[in-house]
């Protein structure tokens, strides 16, 4: 059965390795020019994996666009970006005037973009609407602007909290099959996600997890779930909405 990991993280080469050997399609972030470099290397040629680049929300402050617009340019995905007032302090002006920064490139250089919200569901929603483009929120974890979201053709990737948290079991079931995805976050964000340490290991069978629970929300076979996201997936890379 075929997976997908729409957002992820990467600090290892093993990891890469076993993305590689599971054939999975996959978003690799970048969040810095040396991580860039560090998960282009890893990743080569593989037409399965792709790289994502932007300066995060909690980076806002830390991160210079004069260091990361040479490597926007080399990704086909700009992301993440976007807005937060629950897991950083960072002024939300501050946020704000790097996240259009990157949205008006993004929008440019006809690039689609994985999104970051929290707490600033609203806002963020409201930016968007001035921007012509596909977007995918990553780890939605509110009930709230799911349809006005999928109004703009937004994709929404599922975190690995579905089974445990509210919010993002209430999106697995609200979402149509061909506007979701799954995501890892990372072996970190599976980590935390879970409250308990997981081999890298235990990956493939985690991220199945998902396909398995939206088989039985959707009364389809496990194989053509799977077939579904890897098209989904396809398609967000490609800026289709």
């Amino acid at each position: 059965m075929q997976l997908i990991d729409a957002h992820t993280h990467v600090d290892n080469q093993q990891f890469v390795r076993l993305l590689k050997r599971e054939k999975v399609y996959a978003t690799l972030n970048c969040g810095s020019p040396a991580e860039f470099e560090q998960n282009q290397a890893w990743v080569g040629r593989n037409r399965r994996l792709k790289l994502s680049a932007g300066i995060h929300p909690w980076q806002a402050d830390q991160m210079k666009w004069s260091d990361m617009a040479p490597i926007l340019k080399q990704v086909p995905v700009v992301g993440e970006i976007g807005l937060d007032n629950v897991w950083t302090k960072l002024p939300l002006q501050l946020q704000q005037q790097v996240f259009t920064k990157q949205l008006a490139y993004a929008e440019k250089a006809h690039k689609p973009v994985i999104i970051h919200t929290k707490g600033q569901e609203k806002e963020t929603l409201r930016i968007l609407k001035t921007y012509f483009n596909t977007y995918l929120l990553h780890w939605y974890s509110s009930t709230e602007y799911i349809e006005d979201f999928l109004d703009l053709g937004c994709y929404f990737s599922i975190g690995p909290s579905f089974a445990t948290e509210e919010s993002v079991h209430y999106l697995l079931q609200a979402l149509p099959l061909n506007k979701v995805l799954l995501e890892s976050d990372g072996m970190a964000g599976m980590t935390w996600a879970l409250s308990r340490e997981l081999p890298l290991s235990a990956y493939p069978e985690q991220m199945s997890t998902g396909i398995q629970a939206l088989s039985r929300i959707h009364h389809l076979a496990p194989v053509k779930v799977a077939a579904q996201l890897v098209a989904n997936l396809q398609r967000f890379w490609a800026g289709e909405n």
